[in-house]
């Protein structure tokens, strides 16, 4: 099919015609008119109009008779084919320029209106004679030229932006040509032209500008325009321009008066006690939950901080340290996170066993007056937080937590599938109904029905997304297209369009987001490029820091922002637009942004400005933060993350191996024992220093132990023993070797030797005045109490344990006062005198009826014992039954499942002490404690059935006496002695 014509009337008017784009100059005869006229007008024209327009002054029938004649000779125009005439109208549907004039303005496609409007319309064409036509030419050409002058302003706006001086002051020049009186355009022009290097003609042009409005109007320019003026012929630097007022965009579109369309979501959320919100950016999760909850605390997770503690939650709390209540005993949980809450107050170090226990206790109780809480962007929660959700649930606190559907990661991923164990239910948020996007526009414009077709249209451009339809009605509104005009909005469009269909909005809203950022001053885009940077919670002076601006100029800028619905409150009005700030920054720009934030935020959280640094690429910092924040938690899980984020940024070979090992140990302490012998026995092969290859081999004799597989533990430790010498080895590795060897000798009833190397370990810890290290000092001492008791060096053992037990007082820590409570109480009963001390051991084990009962099992046994030489035999059997139900380590709970043989026997229930004898028996294989051994052998020859006598000594033996604490061998030959 050949290409129609086209019509320029914005050009020297010609037709370009077919394929071949041949060209026809317009004639200025009656039928080309007519044409012309008709193609302007792009629809049907009755020949009353036209007869009255061509021919004024002639009589109605003369007048038709003309207009029959020109279209008949209009008809043999080569260009005319598309003439259409009927009875009593007439169309000529042809393409012009003019329409694409038009539809490139409705765009906001200011370069392309600028193409197409090449000269004024149908300038110095004549129009023979024909006053009507005239008159019409003249009013389509002003509106027209007036058209150009907007398009051409905002062309050289953008121009100026661009740097693109020159061209800029080419536009403007034009605009002067039209009309030399615009001041502010002239304004705009000087600048332009000077920063363009045309010094001279700008002045010629400011010259012709002052005499003629002395002239025409008996005005001097404005004071601006003269200094202005002034500037330029000094040839000064030029002041900053003011910027430019940016479009309006109605507050309703900027902010929402309500939420529309969900309904059902609403009724649901008010009936949970806890939820999961689920759905794509932009579909309204987070203005869900504020909008049912509105008083309720947002606890907001922060992309770039999955591996910050407890982010979240700590950024609340800090912001409401007034409000928090009394801890009572974990207070000292919350402070090793939150130090600002008790100023002065030093917390003792972490009870590895029980810190994350009482740490989220901790926290709960820190959240409880806050009632319902609102967890949002939960697929950047660390997990903690995410752990936090489900001890929340069980403490029947409500919440509601939101994610984004396709971003789910492993750790959020764990925790679904826990809550949904726990009952807690899902809601998928889905995008608008057609219906509710015309609700939407209602509410907007303030009318009881929204527009259905603009409506139709706008949901089919956004699928439906509350926030991509925002963000398009704040671009088309931006760009001119949309306004507000008495209470209705409004398009060039509306009377014509029958779908809207000639609107172009970009396709991307990363698109639509960067042309707002665009009209931006260049201040102010400073700023909300650095606030994207930062990320929530932004302050004025760090971004004052970070721009080199002034906190005034930083203020002004995230107004300007909040104008144009950027930023509020402190934070982006949505994190798509934060995405879309950080990623259009250039590299090495952003990279220095992150550099400078790290830098500013000196007292942040370590992990905090670890990312930062990371992102900057500084590893060498990265690292070491990150590892800082390591050591900073007591959560072992939550360190494990952040040492594998400083492994990840570490460059350094031997600090990498460093690093390895203190991952194993965190690994160790969360319970990941196959991963941490995974990464032993792969760090195992590689070039260790004598050191580093004695902590390993140390780290997988404990994972070994832990997994009760003694077996596979005990060669390592003989060739720790053997090879590796505490002399040989650096501070670290000696207290990693030496406390196993420690705990190894203790349990094998090598007391002097575990005695020896309790005290080689007290003089390294003396060097070291740390909280962390007078806790360990504090176990140190406590061990080598124990280890005298058993070697009968009483005077000893009891100022070694009552020092202990004063420092661990002194450290308020539980863990401590147990463990040492723990052998003054073993102490008191091997002198004989265990009444002594019944009463403040017990104060001690009720102290926190909450604790994680496996650091209670060693005095729970030496309660039991201590009943047991008493002859309180229920109290006894009660102390020894906690251990065997909750204990949880391997060498007390086969003394208490011993001791429960022995006294069921003895109080005449023989089925339970066979069954007591039966779990006993299971445990053997799972410690090497010798003494543990000869007092269930001892029981057996005291109170068991022959059987259950031979399954003991089969089990026990061969039995090293020489090895055995005297009263414990004294005990046991006398028991063979009475059974001969």
């Amino acid at each position: 099919m050949p290409r129609p014509a086209c019509l320029y009337l914005l050009d020297e008017p010609h037709v370009r015609v077919g394929d071949g784009d041949v060209r026809h100059d317009l004639a200025p005869s009656r039928p080309a008119l007519l044409l012309l006229y008709l193609a302007c007008r792009g629809e049907w024209v009755s020949r009353e109009a036209l007869a009255a327009l061509f021919w004024p002054e002639s009589p109605e029938e003369e007048a038709r008779h003309n207009l029959r004649v020109v279209l008949h000779r209009a008809r043999a125009l080569p260009w005319a084919t598309a003439l259409e005439v009927a009875r009593e109208q007439v169309r000529f549907g042809i393409p012009t320029d003019v329409a694409g004039f038009r539809r490139a303005l409705g765009q906001a496609d200011w370069e392309g209106a600028l193409r197409l409007h090449r000269r004024p319309f149908l300038q110095d064409f004549p129009l023979h004679d024909v006053p009507t036509l005239e008159d019409w030419a003249a009013l389509e050409r002003e509106s027209l030229l007036e058209a150009w002058q907007q398009a051409a302003r905002h062309q050289a706006e953008a121009l100026q932006q661009q740097a693109q001086y020159a061209e800029a002051a080419r536009l403007l020049g034009e605009i002067l040509r039209q009309n030399l009186l615009s001041e502010d355009i002239l304004q705009d022009y000087l600048r332009s032209a000077y920063l363009a290097g045309q010094r001279e003609a700008a002045l010629k042009v400011y010259e012709r500008f002052a005499g003629e409005l002395k002239q025409e109007l008996g005005l001097e320019p404005m004071r601006a325009t003269l200094e202005l003026a002034q500037a330029l012929r000094r040839s000064e630097p030029l002041k900053a321009a003011p910027p430019k007022a940016p479009p309006k965009i109605p507050l309703e579109v900027l902010h929402p008066p309500r939420l529309v369309g969900r309904e059902a979501e609403q009724a649901r959320l008010r009936a949970c006690s806890a939820l999961l919100v689920r759905g794509e950016p932009g579909v309204g999760k987070s203005r869900l939950l504020q909008e049912v909850f509105p008083q309720a605390p947002l606890l907001q997770s922060r992309e770039g901080l999955e591996n910050v503690p407890f982010y979240a939650v700590l950024e609340y709390l800090k912001a409401n340290l007034e409000s928090l209540p009394d801890l009572g005993p974990y207070r000292e949980d919350l402070a090793r996170l939150l130090p600002e809450l008790y100023p002065g107050f030093t917390p003792p170090p972490a009870e590895p066993g029980s810190a994350k226990a009482r740490l989220l206790e901790a926290l709960a109780r820190a959240l409880a007056p806050a009632g319902r809480l609102l967890f949002d962007d939960l697929q950047w929660a660390d997990e903690g937080t995410l752990e936090l959700l489900l001890y929340l649930h069980s403490r029947g606190q409500p919440w509601v937590g939101a994610y984004r559907t396709h971003e789910v990661g492993p750790a959020l991923a764990r925790a679904r599938e826990a809550l949904r164990g726990s009952g807690v239910e899902e809601l998928a948020l889905e995008p608008l109904e057609a219906a509710s996007v015309q609700a939407l526009l209602a509410d907007l414009i303030g009318v009881e029905e929204g527009p259905p077709v603009f409506a139709g249209w706008l949901h089919g451009q956004t699928g439906g997304n509350p926030f991509f339809a925002l963000e398009t009605l704040k671009a088309l509104f931006e760009n001119g297209v949309l306004r507000a005009e008495g209470g209705q909005w409004r398009t060039d469009l509306d009377e014509v369009t029958r779908d809207y269909s000639e609107l172009q909005i970009p396709p991307k809203v990363a698109e639509v987001i960067r042309r707002r950022v665009g009209r931006l001053s260049e201040p102010a885009l400073r700023v909300v490029q650095a606030a994207s940077v930062v990320g929530e919670g932004f302050g004025s002076k760090l971004l004052a820091g970070v721009t080199g601006l002034s906190e005034w100029a930083v203020l002004e800028g995230v107004e300007e922002a909040e104008t144009l619905g950027l930023v509020q409150s402190a934070k982006f009005t949505h994190d798509l637009i934060r995405q879309g700030v950080y990623g259009d920054l250039p590299s090495s720009r952003r990279a220095m942004l992150h550099r400078t934030v790290a830098q500013s935020l000196s007292e942040a959280d370590p992990a905090v400005r670890a990312r930062h640094y990371q992102a900057a690429g500084d590893l060498e910092q990265a690292s070491r933060l990150w590892e800082e924040a390591a050591e900073a938690t007591p959560d072992a899980a939550v360190a494990v993350g952040l040492l594998r984020k400083a492994l990840e940024t570490n460059t350094d070979p031997q600090r990498k191996v460093e690093l390895e090992l203190h991952l194993i140990q965190q690994l160790g302490g969360s319970g990941q024992y196959e991963e941490g012998k995974n990464r032993l026995e792969a760090l195992l092969q590689k070039p260790l220093s004598v050191s580093q290859r004695a902590s390993a081999l140390a780290l997988l004799a404990g994972v070994y132990v832990q997994n009760m597989q003694v077996a596979l533990a005990e060669p390592i430790l003989n060739d720790l023993e053997q090879n590796y010498p505490l002399d040989l080895l650096d501070e670290h590795a000696q207290v990693t070797v030496g406390l196993l060897r420690k705990s190894w000798h203790f349990q094998r009833g090598e007391y002097e030797q575990a005695l020896a190397m309790a005290r080689r370990l007290a003089e390294i810890y003396a060097k070291r005045p740390d909280p962390a290290t007078r806790f360990d000092l504090v176990l140190l001492k406590n061990d080598m109490g124990a280890q005298l008791t058993q070697l009968g060096r009483f005077d000893e053992a009891r100022r070694e344990l009552e020092e202990a037990f004063a420092l661990a007082q002194a450290l308020n820590s539980r863990h401590g006062k147990i463990s040492c409570m723990s052998n003054l109480v073993y102490y008191w009963i091997v002198r004989g005198e265990p009444a002594h001390i019944l009463a403040p051991a017990r104060a001690v084990l009720a102290e926190d009826p909450a604790y994680e009962e496996g650091r209670t099992d060693n005095l729970e046994v030496n309660l039991g014992t201590a009943c047991l030489r008493l002859e309180r035999w229920e109290e006894a059997i009660g102390h020894y039954e906690a251990v065997r139900q909750k204990g949880r380590h391997p060498m007390f709970g086969l003394l208490a499942r011993t001791r429960l043989f022995g006294l069921y026997h003895q109080v005449g229930q023989p089925e339970k002490a066979h069954r007591a004898l039966e779990e006993a028996l299971t445990f053997l294989p799972k410690t090497a404690h010798l003494p543990t051994r000869a007092i269930l052998l001892t029981l057996a020859l005291q109170h068991g059935t022959p059987e259950e006598r031979a399954l003991v000594q089969q089990a026990v033996e061969p039995l090293d006496r020489t090895r055995l604490p005297r009263e414990i061998r004294a005990q046991l030959e006398a028991a063979e002695a009475a059974k001969g």
